[in-house]
């Protein structure tokens, strides 16, 4: 009979190597050596990297793709796509070339829907606490950096909801799954990939790129090219139902960043600035 062994992490008792509760590890003076916690930190280096670049060869060569094989059950060679968008997003809030998904509290304040409500909220706040705009400012971007980590999540879930209404020979999940991929894409084209090359090209060529319109527009363009491709992979629409898809998608996308993500960022960060 196999020797019982307590778990140091639940207490469960169990046989074997790991526990069948938790899946703590039974650690031996052998997973002590420094030879081994050296070979732990090659494996998930190698490791880490084979699933990192499967993940990215599989959104650029093949739109859709790690969605379908995802929602298929093939996902050992993938990164899990939650912390890939995550990944993504805290990238991006490190080296924000340009401004969009975290705008400084002057933006909100001029923004066409909700900037006149900004301004009067922000006039409050200064009268309240005595302090100089300046001082509220930096107070709101470092507030603002905290909350948009998380707070971009709640683009999948209702870009999920409106694909599953565009598509519903698919389960919720399935669109989940798909419009994680989609906001990934869309982060690590429009303010990680594209922005490196602009800065590059400007580093070469001494010119300052400085018309951010254009450059929204050719992230829009790529986006709903990218779109199309990957819906029809994944959903296996007909062509002119992926097209129309993908526009209303990417419609409805820029609509909820624009308007419903920006102005709930603003509201949430200026009551922790």
């Amino acid at each position: 009979m196999d020797k019982l062994n307590a778990c140091k992490n639940c207490g469960y008792n169990f046989t074997g190597k790991f526990c069948n509760l938790c899946g703590e590890k039974i650690y031996t003076e052998k997973d002590k050596s420094i030879k081994h916690i050296v070979g732990e930190g090659f494996h998930f280096l190698t490791h880490f990297e084979g699933n990192f670049f499967n993940t990215l060869k599989a959104i650029f060569t093949r739109p859709g793709k790690l969605s379908l094989d995802y929602c298929n059950g093939v996902r050992k060679k993938y990164f899990k796509p939650l912390s890939f968008f995550l990944m993504l997003v805290i990238l991006y809030l490190l080296f924000p070339v340009f401004e969009g998904l975290n705008m400084k509290l002057e933006f909100h304040k001029i923004h066409n829907v909700y900037g006149r409500y900004a301004a009067n909220e922000v006039d409050n706040i200064l009268k309240e606490r005595n302090i100089s705009e300046l001082q509220l400012a930096e107070s709101f971007r470092n507030s603002g950096e905290k909350v948009s980590k998380f707070l971009l999540f709640i683009v999948i879930p209702f870009m999920a909801l409106f694909s599953w209404l565009l598509g519903l020979k698919k389960k919720y999940y399935d669109h989940f799954i798909f419009s994680v991929e989609a906001s990934s894409f869309f982060i690590l084209c429009g303010f990680l990939l594209l922005p490196f090359i602009i800065s590059i090209i400007s580093l070469v060529t001494g010119y300052r790129h400085e018309n951010e319109g254009r450059t929204s527009i050719a992230i829009l363009l790529i986006f709903l090219i990218y779109l199309i491709l990957a819906a029809k992979r994944f959903f296996n629409f007909k062509w002119w139902y992926s097209i129309l898809y993908a526009i209303l998608f990417t419609f409805v996308f820029i609509v909820f960043l624009e308007y419903i993500y920006k102005l709930i960022l603003f509201l949430i960060a200026i009551r922790l600035a």
